[in-house]
């Protein structure tokens, strides 16, 4: 049975720190909060005060300098335990960025090259096929023609593989999917399920049965977001021989202090509630108002984190599970490292160059001449870098995720866990929020806050 709980008034679910803006996060004390930041705190707030989310932590760094930290609401409304900085979450699709780390550092030492073939280091990935489309747009799995090209590294990085990836029930929700997107999504599904099943043992047999799978589009031609960050976690522990989760311990977490980020549930902490805002009768609402519903875990069940057989370097494989937990005290650790050339508080995880090219428009190195079908949405004004989508000179302003300033880079999770990384012309700018509400945010509210940033901070020049 599902179990829900609904706001009756903002003054049940707020929570601040005794003293607006302290206390540290990614290793860095806060500076004291002034007057002028207490507006963008409150609208920071609203998820939470109209009840669409159970609690948010956020934080604010301009130059490197923590300037703001908001924790509100709850981890678990039920229990009422607070939501906070040290909060263990679901990153989700925030795990790529960790794993894009770790390619860079093989990179470096000479493990890989972006122009080797896929096939060169997983051999299964050779002679792939490609499905072709119907006249109805539809996949017509009895024509299929051999790939224009093989597979390379360069391509997972850009989600240029032809790899996408099956729907996930639990986190979609209510959400509805035409024909067409159920039929391409349909080539993954048995893998999905079979993942849910627990038929599949580790990252390592996945891949293998991936790689027998026909790709929906020819290699370098088209951005298909999905599996592609998970073949490189792979590749991270052949090239290492290693488990993804050890090569991702001893090279990144645990030099950086990221001491709760893991792919299991540590025993010392208590991962927070995943709930879901619908009306849905199906969902555990009744059909008239929004409410946030528990999904995961349910009422005295355990997390489905706390078995979860195949970490996913992309943020999950099966219908709800697989990607990181971390917080948002560790995860500020690494952004805080890849933003300023690969290294925090004396820790290096990247030379420079390095972080410089995992900071950089990798898919302006998918040729001189990149379709825009090759880039996020099609638009030729976005790239994707190794901390996610980077808007280029004429990106999209449409609002939700893309304000149209060139140099921002961002990404989030399934949970509505996000970031966004702003140069600012010499006063960088990072901005972090995590929750655990479904379906996730549409950019807006990390988008807000960055935009009230940067006016706070031009006020007070």
């Amino acid at each position: 049975q599902l179990h829900f709980h609904r706001f009756r008034s903002a003054s049940m679910v707020l929570r601040r720190p005794s003293k607006p803006g302290e206390g540290s996060v990614g290793g860095l004390t806060a500076v004291p909060m002034a007057e002028s930041w207490r507006g963008l705190r409150k609208r920071l707030q609203k998820p939470v005060a109209k009840g669409q989310w159970p609690g948010l932590a956020a934080c604010v760094f301009v130059s490197k300098s923590l300037r703001l930290v908001e924790e509100i609401g709850y981890a678990d409304l039920e229990a009422k335990s607070p939501m906070t900085r040290k909060t263990l979450v679901r990153i989700y699709s925030m795990t790529k960025c960790i794993v894009a780390a770790a390619v860079m550092q093989l990179l470096e030492a000479g493990h890989l090259d972006l122009d080797d073939e896929l096939a060169k280091h997983l051999p299964n990935f050779q002679n792939l096929k490609v499905v072709t489309e119907g006249d109805d747009g539809m996949p017509n799995f009895s024509r299929l023609t051999p790939s224009r090209r093989p597979i390379l590294i360069r391509h997972l990085l850009t989600h240029t593989s032809g790899i996408s990836c099956g729907l996930a029930p639990t986190l979609d929700g209510p959400r509805q999917r035409t024909a067409r997107e159920r039929a391409w999504a349909g080539i993954y599904m048995p893998l999905v399920n079979r993942v849910d099943r627990g038929e599949v043992k580790d990252l390592a047999q996945w891949v293998n049965e991936l790689a027998q799978l026909p790709l929906i589009s020819h290699p370098g031609t088209h951005y298909s977001y999905g599996y592609s960050y998970d073949i490189l976690g792979h590749l991270i522990e052949v090239k290492s021989g290693k488990k993804l989760e050890s090569y991702l311990h001893d090279h990144i977490l645990k030099p950086l202090g990221m001491c709760d980020t893991s792919f299991q549930v540590p025993c010392s902490k208590r991962l927070s509630v995943l709930y879901r805002y619908t009306k849905s009768r199906l969902w555990g609402s009744d059909g008239r108002r929004f409410r946030l519903v528990r999904v995961d875990p349910k009422r005295g069940a355990q997390s489905r984190w706390a078995k979860c057989l195949v970490p996913s370097a992309g943020g999950g494989l099966s219908s709800l599970e697989g990607g990181l937990l971390s917080t948002m005290d560790d995860y500020a650790k690494f952004l805080l490292a890849v933003t300023s050339g690969g290294q925090h508080s004396g820790v290096r995880i990247l030379s420079e160059k390095s972080a410089e090219m995992m900071m950089s428009d990798l898919s302006s190195l998918l040729g001189s001449r990149v379709p825009s079908s090759a880039r996020p949405y099609d638009d030729a004004g976005l790239g994707l870098s190794g901390i996610g989508e980077l808007q280029r000179r004429g990106a999209p302003s449409w609002g939700g995720w893309f304000d149209g300033v060139p140099g921002v880079r961002q990404w989030g999770g399934a949970a509505s866990c996000a970031f966004k990384f702003d140069p600012n012309k010499g006063q960088p700018i990072l901005v972090m929020v995590m929750t655990q509400a479904l379906p996730q945010d549409d950019g807006t509210t990390i988008t807000t806050l960055l935009k009230d940033v940067r006016e706070v901070i031009h006020a007070e020049k």
